[in-house]
């Protein structure tokens, strides 16, 4: 009775971690405002607001990784302040806007497994939305469109990327709820 109890209450924990996660594809990787892969876009972003933006690998379908390389690109709306690695035996060999990450012991991977944070500062008084995109490293060691992991035996495969046609943002919209708006801007977004 107690093996079964305990397996019950794995099963629930297990189910309730990966369905924090917003992509339903596997071995994705993308920008998220919070380290379990929920939250992709902050409606109201002050001016001069330092802001983590967490890279997180979401459901991988291997459980050892032991490096990644990816490039990320952002407007001048924002300013780079420093990138952390969850990995505490990160090596990182990449040029500014690329992360070319090697580990020196593996890191164990979950339905969303952090792989750094980008410090960034909202620094617009304008409120323009600001955005983040991920893309490959320059240069890929594979297609350059796309990051790569690094596996056990020196495999490396491409992920995929989360929702590349709906960017990382600050301070656009977030919801597609109605808002009120005249009969001119409606024909506005059409010309």
């Amino acid at each position: 009775m107690n093996k079964s109890l305990l397996f019950l209450v794995s099963v629930l924990l297990l189910a309730g971690v990966a369905s924090a996660v917003i992509d339903d594809d596997d071995n994705v990787i993308g920008l998220y405002f919070d380290p379990d892969a929920d939250s992709d876009c902050l409606d109201s972003v002050p001016p001069n607001s330092q802001i983590p933006c967490y890279i997180v690998l979401t459901r991988p379908t291997f459980s050892d990784l032991y490096g990644f390389e990816l490039g990320f690109d952002y407007g001048s709306e924002l300013i780079h302040l420093g990138t952390s690695f969850s990995n505490s035996q990160a090596l990182n060999l990449g040029s500014p806007g690329n992360l070319v990450v090697g580990f020196g012991s593996p890191s164990y991977t979950s339905s969303a497994t952090l792989l750094a944070t980008l410090d960034m500062m909202y620094i617009d008084i304008s409120n323009t939305p600001a955005t983040l995109t991920l893309r490959g490293s320059e240069p890929s060691s594979l297609d350059p469109a796309f990051p790569s992991v690094l596996l056990a035996g020196g495999e490396i495969i491409s992920t995929g990327l989360h929702d590349p046609t709906y960017p990382f943002q600050m301070n656009g919209f977030c919801s597609y709820e109605d808002r009120p708006a005249a009969w001119s801007e409606v024909k506005s977004l059409y010309r």
